[in-house]
């Protein structure tokens, strides 16, 4: 009888536990939020070691399982989580967890607007003459300091409340490229061409053509006004519709004839641009 108690304590006191499951909840998670490992097996089971897979690894003193512990992971990803029996309790069981990657943060919200900026730059006459002044208008809000670099070597620099108007004189006829550049807080740098022409050659306007000659009503139509120098002039299109237009010559303008007709363009250069022209154009119905 001695022996068979002595038997039963050995056997009693060698009994050990087993790791034998692990699993977690939520699978899928968002990184962030807490998630539940169980490890589950049998008793009598020591500490269990849990290796969460994303560096963090913790020995949990327990007694028995089930064993329930909660973590939060940083980053998305796929982990592989180990929980493993340590101490009088054997096995080591994995699963594997889905962390998906926190939202993306919120675009930052737009610089405010400027309380001073400039918003247009507008230069009168343009194509302009030499030897004649250019009027060269800075519009915008607030008081603003900037600076216009002319583009013939002359530069300006300006402050005050918008709109503030230049006036400048160049010498030789070209295209020159103006540019305001304003100075800080002040907003809205600008760059223009300006044509300036010799008030001596002769500007002409020679004649006019219209592209297609036969069209479809509601088709844009392309109207080519050639010629040379710096010309203003009226166009008539013959439909009820005119225009003023100042540019370089050739110059070329579009418009859209609604109704079928036969119509008659007219152009004529307002002095001291000489020369005028005219083109017929047939418009037919749209089928």
């Amino acid at each position: 009888m001695f022996a068979a108690l002595s038997f039963g304590a050995v056997a009693s006191a060698a009994q050990r536990g087993v790791v034998q499951g692990v699993s977690v909840k939520p699978n899928p998670v968002a990184a962030g939020a807490p998630v539940t490992v169980t490890a589950t097996g049998t008793n009598p089971c020591g500490p269990v070691f849990v290796d969460w897979g994303d560096g963090t690894a913790i020995t949990y003193a327990i007694y028995n399982l089930p064993v329930t512990q909660t973590h939060a992971f940083a980053a998305g990803g796929r982990f592989t989580v180990v929980a493993k029996g340590m101490g009088n309790c054997d096995g080591e069981v994995r699963t594997t967890l889905d962390v998906k990657p926190p939202p993306s943060p919120p675009p930052p919200p737009p610089p405010p607007e400027p309380r001073e900026k400039i918003a247009r730059v507008d230069m009168t006459p343009s194509p302009a003459r030499v030897r004649q002044p250019v009027d060269i208008v800075v519009a915008g809000k607030g008081p603003c300091a900037f600076t216009v670099d002319f583009g013939d070597g002359n530069t300006r620099e300006e402050s005050g409340a918008l709109p503030r108007t230049i006036r400048h004189t160049y010498a030789v006829p070209d295209t020159y490229v103006v540019i305001v550049r304003p100075d800080p807080p002040c907003a809205g740098k600008f760059t223009q061409k300006l044509t300036v022409t010799d008030a001596n050659a002769a500007a002409e306007l020679s004649g006019v053509t219209v592209s297609p000659v036969r069209a479809v009503a509601g088709q844009a139509v392309t109207i080519d006004v050639t010629g040379k120098g710096a010309c203003q002039y009226s166009i008539d299109f013959g439909d009820g519709n005119a225009d003023s237009r100042s540019r370089d010559l050739p110059d070329r303008v579009r418009h859209t004839y609604p109704a079928p007709d036969r119509y008659t363009i007219s152009v004529a250069a307002e002095p001291p641009c000489i020369g005028s022209a005219r083109a017929t154009l047939v418009v037919r119905p749209r089928r």
